[in-house]
């Protein structure tokens, strides 16, 4: 035995030693060709050929094995960088996250989705969110500690994560928990919270709360605007072309089992509130029967993915959304909308009216993504994945095998009328397997079923990530889009099921108008993540270009009643299971960046030197651009700060605007290129903006945040 472990010992330490010939042989004759960065024994070998750039080598020499790229090289795939832990005090996951215009991240969480553990150790369903403890689950992300254009040498130990106080539990006797509530930033940048959770019931039955809050970034405070008519539990926010804000759906105040019928419209300047009930106006959701077989009415789903169209004051109710409501009845609609707000000028009072739309390819989905696709001179909405034929979101492995119940591969595409077209409705098309390039065993149909579920994993199950060579994905619920200032589009987190079987790898959505086939996308994996990000993960585009991803509340976790402190080791795919055992994480309090691949290309990042804070709609204005592409290829786009939950970004946009003259500026060698603000005060609402320049070779500019605002 001895000798035989000699032998092997003998025989390992030659391979160590030829290997590290062969590298060195590798290093002197082939200089173009460089080792990806050990990562901690995470990622396999892999040789990645050019020149590092400049970049990539100041992270490696910072971040060293903290630097993941796993399968591939940066240039091709992107990195990560997960960020240092905050303070056990400070750590929380993000349910709600809302970029501000001083580039920070405002984190809310409200009661986080947990339970309780009794005095006793007993774990109990929901929790007491009257008690502020439970609710005060907010903090504010600093972007500018991890990024070189800010600090020259950040110190990439400290945590970028600070506590800060949450509104008050209790207005006027109404709870007030942020969580599932709707929000979005006002022209000024402060960010409007309506509704969340009034109050937890047994099983998971949630009231909607009546409370309405702002928080004010620039002096980090919080005011509360008194009761709504209704509550309104995962309510949907949309700006107005005059910066009011319109809540629509959300479970009322009254019933789990109601969608509130009002929508209220919040106007910052008079610091008033109008409530419309819509449910008997002609054409409205609320009216319209959902299907031929099932006598319910269609209702506005729970977090409705409703987005702008280039038509003033007129918006698309696609379809999608968090769920039809609390009551085990499937959406299965194919029915789209469309929803007009008419301001009485003398009133200021707004009236609405509703359209039938054109009816989509496939039924309505739950806890898919929506975006409007950067890349359509018309708006064109897209609608990526989703649960198809149930709202219970814990259909997969280990839960209950749900006839007709699936999740979507497909990506659907309503395609905008153009100004030209005599159909204004538009028409819907879909490709049904646009991620549909996945393995076998991450079907629910192919897993063994045993009495009525499917078959249940160990406990002590751990999931493997696989090379992105087998195709890991597909299959997508949960997920988010997240619009770049290249126009590409990056879907990320989420998983093969809402609450199991995470989905590590990004994919990329390239615009490629030469892909007919394949809704005018190349899509390309990213390296993979390495957290299970699943239900109430988020993402955000940074002004600096960089991805924040965070979160994942893959089961609930619970709180002691005594000290507050909570326990991530309480479930697994939400069945309960004893203290210590191995199941899955309850919440995700490791939160990341993801570098995509257009920072590692080797051309020099254009940088905009003007000091620039504000546009005026439709003016023309000049900045100073360094490194600018000398050929006229680069672009200057918009992105409307971001205000994602629940797999929707309720904010964000792509706005490219014209270049009206490119010229040099002077001995400094920077360009001057002149450009023309949106004319469209609807589909670009007033607001905050990132600006990018893009330069030809696809690599942007931080960006400067600017304030869209009227003459």
């Amino acid at each position: 035995m001895k000798q035989e472990q000699l032998t092997i010992a003998t025989r390992n330490k030659l391979l160590k030693i030829l290997t590290i010939f062969v590298l060195a042989v590798a290093v002197i004759f082939c200089d173009w060709s460089y080792a990806l960065a050990d990562d901690g024994g995470s990622s396999s070998a892999s040789i990645c050929t050019g020149t590092p750039s400049q970049l990539e080598t100041k992270l490696r020499n910072n971040l060293k094995n903290k630097f993941l790229t796993y399968e591939g090289c940066p240039t091709e795939m992107g990195a990560w960088y997960m960020l240092p832990m905050p303070e056990e005090k400070d750590r929380m996951q993000a349910v709600h996250v809302a970029l501000l215009p001083n580039s920070k991240v405002l984190i809310a969480n409200g009661s986080s989705n947990r339970n309780h553990v009794t005095a006793d150790g007993k774990i109990e369903d929901g929790l007491d969110n009257s008690n502020y403890d439970v609710v005060n689950n907010t903090s504010i992300f600093d972007p500018s500690l991890s990024d070189f254009y800010y600090n020259p040498q950040p110190d990439f130990t400290q945590s970028p994560f600070e506590r800060i106080s949450s509104p008050p539990a209790e207005v006027e006797g109404e709870i007030n928990d942020l969580f599932c509530s709707g929000h979005l930033q006002l022209p000024s940048g402060d960010v409007l919270f309506v509704g969340g959770t009034r109050r937890y019931y047994p099983g998971v039955r949630f009231l909607g709360s009546r409370n309405a809050n702002i928080f004010h970034w620039q002096d980090r405070t919080w005011e509360t605007l008194g009761l709504t008519k209704d509550g309104h539990w995962y309510p949907t926010l949309v700006p107005l072309a005059d910066g009011e804000i319109a809540a629509f759906s959300g479970l009322s105040a009254t019933s789990p089992e109601l969608i509130s019928t009002l929508v209220e419209i919040y106007d910052p300047t008079n610091k008033t509130w109008q409530s419309i009930d819509v449910k008997n106006l002609p054409n409205n959701p609320f009216l319209t029967r959902m299907n031929d077989e099932n006598f319910g009415s269609d209702i506005i789903d729970l977090y409705a993915r409703i987005l702008p169209t280039q038509q003033q004051n007129r918006f698309l109710i696609t379809g999608d959304g968090g769920g039809k409501n609390e009551a085990k009845i499937a959406h299965a609609s194919v029915h789209s909308y469309f929803v007009i707000f008419d301001k009485d000028p003398g009133t200021g009072k707004y009236t609405i009216s509703f359209e039938k739309g054109p009816d989509r390819k496939a039924i309505n989905k739950v806890y898919g993504t929506a975006v409007i696709d950067p890349s359509s001179p018309n708006g064109d909405v897209l609608l990526m994945g989703g649960i198809m034929g149930t709202n219970n979101i814990g259909i997969g492995p280990g839960k209950d095998v749900i006839k007709g119940a699936t999740i979507a591969a497909s990506l659907e595409r309503w395609k905008a009328p153009g100004a030209q077209d005599t159909n204004t409705k538009g028409s819907w098309e879909i490709d049904k397997n646009f991620f549909a390039k996945i393995d076998e065993d991450i079907l629910l149909e192919t897993e063994d079923i045993v009495e009525g579920k499917v078959k249940a994993l160990p406990l002590n199950y751990k999931y493997v990530k696989q090379s992105s060579s087998l195709g890991r994905y597909g299959k997508r619920a949960m997920e988010q889009a997240v619009i770049l200032p290249t126009k590409e589009i990056l879907v990320v987190n989420g998983g093969n099921y809402a609450e199991t079987r995470p989905a590590y790898n990004p994919t990329l959505l390239i615009p490629d108008a030469t892909q007919t086939d394949h809704q005018g996308f190349r899509t390309k994996l990213m390296n993979p993540d390495v957290e299970p990000r699943l239900y109430h993960n988020n993402a955000l585009l940074l002004p600096d270009a960089r991805v924040l991803v965070m979160g994942g509340n893959n089961s609930r976790a619970a709180r002691y009643d005594e000290d507050g402190t909570v326990r991530l080791d309480t479930k697994n795919d939400f069945a309960f299971v004893e203290k210590g055992t191995d199941g899955n994480s309850g919440e995700i309090w490791q939160h990341a960046i993801f570098y995509p691949p257009y920072l590692f290309g080797a051309s020099p990042r254009p940088e905009i030197e003007t000091d620039i804070t504000q546009l005026q709609y439709g003016a023309s204005q000049t900045i100073s651009v360094s490194n600018a592409s000398t050929d006229n290829s680069g672009s200057v786009v918009l992105v409307k700060l971001g205000s994602a939950t629940h797999s929707f970004d309720m904010g964000q946009r792509l706005v490219e605007l014209e270049i009206q003259d490119q010229q040099p500026s002077g001995t400094d060698n920077n360009t001057s290129i002149s450009f023309s603000a949106p004319t469209n005060d609807h589909f670009s609402p007033p607001g905050h903006y990132m600006l990018f320049y893009v330069n030809g070779a696809g690599k942007p500019s931080h960006a400067k945040i600017v304030q869209l605002v009227k003459a």
